[in-house]
């Protein structure tokens, strides 16, 4: 019996975005190390700078942007070593994302979104991690949001349907990963929700991502209209990623496959908003330095401009060690085979939520000082503003979610948000 979501499930239909997977490019190196994956990355920064205004007219990352990151062997860094891969850890993959998102926000944050579904498949059944992991690139999107996916156990897996929201990097994406309720199955009785990772041209992508912020990402919705057959090896429950517990994490040695997947990924979200600040604050040192007011007063002259700048460099790099130390803290922490305490993870949910917000506030106050070019058409630092707004509304780093969840665990009460 075929049970496919209800037409009424979806949007009025939307165009289907042709797939564009760099197939015909490879690596023409594999870095091994942190140091060689950020010189790597700085070595395309030219090519994301000259395709991020492109990158955000047609709301998907440019092609040249996604070959240059594929050529220069940034794409895998979450690679387990059993399969290739570096072996690095997730506050490795975060600097790589903070240095790319200095060339173009939305190209890094969907860098940052395929690595860490990239990281995800790690905890498959070791089958389902072989057949992953089978090509030299893969290139994974995803959502978890559940309320429009169907699924239903059948022997030897699962027949899935449906539509996901908010597919960052789907465009380019020969893989996703995507969650969806068994249909009549419990698990403490609460509804029994699986990760499911689906090949193309299983899933099709429609274009339905149109804002101001982030507009380059691509963030369209995932379609999969027809039920496909995923086998249960390709698949796991939710619960088990979320706690860092899955057994096929228990294959590799670093420490990212005992991370539960909530301070992971909200973590990681945090890096292009760092590599954004950054491009803002070096574009505010131009622009001080070249511009007289009205009364012929240059403005590399005004205290309060060499204030800000000054403050701006200061919370940029202050943002950019608390999250790394955040990160290096919990690995270390689960290097030791213990797991997580409430405390860390809700201090990981309050700084995912801190660190871009700081860096809102950065950009904020340089724009503040620019004049009203600043918010000319087609000004990169008008599309900065957006941007880093953008990414502190992601349900991952919403700001209002952290602090007073951290301050109740502080002192010895139960969490208000338990999704940490």
């Amino acid at each position: 019996m075929t049970v496919a979501l209800a037409k009424t499930d979806f949007r009025p239909a939307a165009e289907v975005i042709e797939n564009r997977f760099p197939a015909h490019v490879q690596p023409a190196a594999q870095p091994k190390t942190l140091e060689a994956y950020l010189a790597a990355a700085r070595s395309i920064l030219p090519v994301l700078k000259e395709h991020a205004a492109q990158t955000r007219q047609q709301r998907r990352p440019a092609d040249e942007s996604v070959a240059a990151i594929v050529e220069a062997g940034l794409a895998g860094i979450m690679r387990p070593a059993m399969f290739g891969g570096p072996g690095l850890e997730l506050s490795d993959m975060i600097a790589v994302g903070s240095v790319l998102g200095e060339g173009c926000a939305s190209t890094a944050w969907d860098y940052v979104v395929w690595e860490v579904h990239c990281w995800m498949a790690g905890t498959l059944p070791e089958q389902g991690q072989r057949e992953f992991y089978a090509d030299p690139v893969v290139l994974c999107c995803g959502a978890s949001n559940t309320t429009k996916a169907k699924a239903r156990a059948v022997e030897g897996g699962y027949m899935l349907s449906g539509r996901w929201g908010f597919g960052s990097g789907s465009t380019h994406a020969s893989w996703t990963c995507v969650f969806s309720a068994i249909d009549g199955e419990e698990v403490d009785g609460r509804p029994h929700v699986r990760m499911m990772i689906v090949p193309r041209p299983a899933f099709c992508v429609e274009d339905t991502w149109r804002v101001q912020g982030l507009a380059g990402t691509g963030s369209h919705d995932i379609v999969i209209a027809e039920e496909v057959f995923v086998p249960a090896h390709r698949t796991i429950s939710r619960a088990e990623v979320a706690t860092g517990r899955a057994e096929g994490g228990r294959l590799h040695d670093t420490a990212a496959y005992r991370m539960p997947l909530p301070p992971g990924a909200h973590l990681a979200t945090d890096s292009s908003a760092i590599g954004l600040a950054r491009a803002v604050i070096a574009e505010f040192r131009e622009v001080i330095t070249k511009r007289t007011y009205v009364t012929g007063k240059a403005q590399a002259d005004m205290p309060g401009s060499m204030i800000r700048l000054a403050t701006a460099e200061i919370e940029v790099r202050a943002a950019e060690l608390l999250l790394q130390d955040t990160m290096r803290e919990i690995e270390a922490h689960l290097r030791t085979g213990a797991e997580l305490t409430v405390e860390q993870r809700a201090k990981a949910r309050m700084v995912a939520g801190y660190v871009p917000d700081l860096c809102k506030q950065v950009i904020t106050s340089l724009i503040a000082a620019c004049g009203a070019s600043a918010m000319l058409e087609g000004s990169k630092l008008a599309a900065a503003l957006l941007d880093v707004t953008m990414m502190s509304l992601h349900q991952s780093t919403e700001y209002d979610r952290g602090p007073e969840n951290y301050g109740r665990v502080l002192i010895g009460l139960e969490p208000s948000n338990i999704a940490i």
